[in-house]
């Protein structure tokens, strides 16, 4: 006799297997992500050294090298170096977007920050294109450069939606600050740029914190790039020290956000230091390299702060309401359990006391 076998109830579908896929593999992308966007820092420091060793021309075609896929000559090497590193970095950026459209097709938020990562990757290989056949023009190499910083900040924010795929928080007056912290870093580190393509570094000489010995110089543009990257650094320093007061004041709970903003005030004042190591010490390529690759490193770290932040303070949140549902429970169930032991010993008390009685 055969056993009956049970019709699905109409409309009950079994529980997606893509869902769980997804959250399992969140973390490896998340990693992923995160190896992507120290690559990109890793080209923005190639690149300075690119500048640096007067080797952007080293290839003066594109993509080839002198017609070849892979030419001789050191200042060649150099800037074939870069050129691979960025394929690297294209192609991992690429894998990356393969797997969260396949395995987050319904996370709208992340699809839209991949998104902006590929469009700034395709802008970012033209503008190096442009770079070279315009045979390393300022604003080209400047534009080159920001673009990067770019990159770097929107897959550190992939790499953050990846790890905390909670949806963020509305921006509390930390978070607002944060921003524009983050905002006006962008704004140091494309001027920084500007001085350094410009030829603007040397205007003022080798004297700190004086231009050309002065405090009032004549003023010229290379000056006034000059002086007001300086101003610029001096006043973001104090606002990253300011960053750090507020984290240890207002995120007790957040030591992910603690520990970024004070590697982000402590690479700052590293920053500070080798800058006026630079000035100090006039024409140096190894200082100057570091100079930059350093700026790069804290723009990573801000990026990271700036994308933890929000996402933390909704994590931070769903914990506390989690923790007082569950404590009057605890409360109820401890009142309950002592009432339970206090009645048992009653009871036990009575029974003693009957046991007594009938001995009598």
């Amino acid at each position: 006799m055969s056993t009956p076998t049970t019709a699905p109830a109409l409309g009950h579908r079994p529980a997606a297997a893509p869902a769980e896929d997804s959250n399992a593999l969140s973390r490896p992308l998340a990693a992923w992500a995160g190896a992507i966007a120290l690559l990109g820092w890793a080209l923005m420091s190639l690149g300075a050294f690119v500048r640096a060793s007067e080797s952007g021309l080293g290839c003066p075609d594109w993509p080839a090298c002198h017609g070849k896929l892979v030419s001789s000559g050191h200042h060649a090497m150099i800037e074939e170096l870069h050129r691979w590193l960025a394929a690297a970095v294209i192609l991992g950026t690429i894998g990356l977007a393969v797997a969260i459209f396949r395995f987050h097709r319904a996370d709208r938020r992340l699809r839209r920050s991949i998104i902006l990562v590929l469009a700034l990757l395709a802008l970012q290989a033209a503008l190096g294109g442009v770079t070279v056949i315009l045979r390393n023009v300022s604003w080209t190499v400047v534009a080159h450069y920001g673009t990067a910083a770019l990159f770097v900040a929107s897959i550190t924010s992939v790499a953050v939606r990846l790890a905390l795929p909670a949806r963020p928080a509305m921006h509390d007056s930390f978070s607002r600050l944060v921003s524009w912290f983050a905002g006006l870093s962008f704004g140091l580190l494309v001027l920084g740029s500007t001085v350094a393509n410009t030829d603007s570094h040397i205007a003022c000489g080798q004297g700190f914190p004086l231009c050309n010995g002065s405090l009032l110089p004549n003023l010229d543009h290379h000056v006034l790039l000059n002086m007001t990257h300086r101003a610029w650094a001096g006043i973001m320093l104090m606002l990253a020290l300011w960053v750090l007061i507020r984290s240890r004041r207002e995120q007790m709970g957040k030591p992910a956000i603690r520990r970024a903003a004070a590697t982000v005030a402590l690479l700052y004042l590293a920053q500070a230091g080798l800058g006026i190591a630079v000035v100090g010490l006039g024409e140096n390529t190894a200082l100057d390299v570091a100079h930059s690759s350093l700026g790069s490193l804290t723009w990573l770290a801000i990026t990271a702060l700036f994308s933890l932040t929000p996402r933390l303070e909704i994590v931070h949140q769903r914990d506390t309401e989690m923790a007082d549902a569950i404590s009057p429970r605890c409360s109820s169930a401890g009142a309950a359990t002592l009432r339970m032991k206090v009645k048992s010993s009653g009871r036990v008390a009575r029974d003693r006391a009957t046991v007594l009685v009938g001995r009598r």
